[in-house]
């Protein structure tokens, strides 16, 4: 088999897995809360770190405080 057949069998078997976590997660209502608190929580700090860093493309960065 060739390494572009490969990658795409083992694609294909990574997105079935994929999909079958999916179903697991969302038939399973603490699960699926679970992992909706987590998202919200990784958003969060995503967003954290976005208004830090455009605060820093735009030159407006925090005092440092003072030891």
């Amino acid at each position: 088999m060739s390494k572009i057949n490969e990658d795409k069998k083992w694609q294909a078997d990574y997105d079935a897995e994929t999909m079958a976590r999916y179903e697991e997660i969302m038939s399973d209502a603490k699960r699926k809360a679970a992992a909706i608190k987590a998202a919200k929580e990784k958003a969060s700090d995503l967003n954290k770190r976005a208004d830090i860093m455009n605060r820093v493309v735009k030159g407006k960065t925090m005092p440092r405080k003072k030891n």
